[in-house]
């Protein structure tokens, strides 16, 4: 009986050892297979045979086969790279834009122009309608007085008029001044239009204007009386013209 127990406890570790070994056995094989598996994995992964997964597809595919990355970084470059492409188009609308109002610009100014082309109101005669001129303006080339008895440039226009006859402005204006000539009598000056200043020389006493104010062409001003330097002379209206503060012949105003 001894025996037998002995026997028995000899045998036992033999056939545990065993099965160890055939278990680790079989854990090696399933790592190794394992091991392979991922292995091939990888390398088919990373080195796909076919060529035609490295072309970019529409997904957002890199050529590598990886999806392009949705990160911040990622993003904020495509823009870099557009922004090139979208300047292109704005700075080409602009210009085809641009063109559409010159050509309404160049055509509305014409015919405003053509309606406002309209010729300036002619100057009133000082007196009568179309008095009769008795004196020219001579400038600068000295004239024989009736008066004086000498030559002397005459430097205004005279028109034919009778004493008491009424004087008008020639154009609206301004009176800038009214005074007593030892010359050419009581002076009236209004400043017109276009830097025309107009002297009314040989008025009578009362003047129907006072110093600054507003005229209408054609409004009486006073009436003709004597110019003491043309006083030989028959009744006139004496008038001298400067146009920006030169003497200038006053009967071009009326033609």
């Amino acid at each position: 009986m001894s025996s037998l127990h002995f026997k028995s406890e000899n045998q036992s570790p033999k056939k545990s050892n065993k099965g160890f070994y055939v278990a680790l056995g079989v854990c090696l094989v399933a790592v190794g297979v394992a091991a392979w598996t991922t292995y091939d994995s990888v390398v088919k992964y990373a080195n796909p045979q076919d060529t035609s997964s490295y072309s970019t597809s529409p997904t957002g595919r890199t050529q590598s086969g990886v999806y392009a990355s949705s990160k911040p970084e990622d993003s904020s470059s495509q823009p870099q790279a557009s922004a090139p492409q979208s300047a292109a188009p704005s700075s080409s609308k602009p210009a085809a834009s641009s063109q559409a109002p010159g050509k309404t610009a160049s055509s509305k100014p014409e015919q405003p122009a053509k309606q406002t082309a309209a010729k300036p109101a002619s100057y009133v005669y000082p007196v009568g309608e179309t008095p009769k001129i008795t004196k020219n303006y001579s400038g600068d080339n000295p004239i024989f007085s009736d008066t004086m008895q000498d030559w002397r440039v005459h430097s205004g226009t005279d028109f034919e008029a009778k004493i008491g006859d009424p004087v008008k402005a020639i154009d609206s204006g301004k009176v800038t001044d009214l005074y007593a000539d030892g010359n050419l009598g009581n002076v009236a000056v209004i400043e017109h239009r276009d830097g025309i200043t107009a002297y009314y020389c040989g008025l009578g006493d009362t003047f129907l204007v006072k110093k600054g104010d507003e005229v209408d062409a054609g409004q009486k001003i006073g009436s003709v009386n004597v110019v003491p330097i043309e006083s030989v002379e028959k009744p006139h209206l004496h008038l001298e013209i400067k146009k920006s503060g030169k003497l200038i012949e006053p009967a071009t105003l009326f033609k």
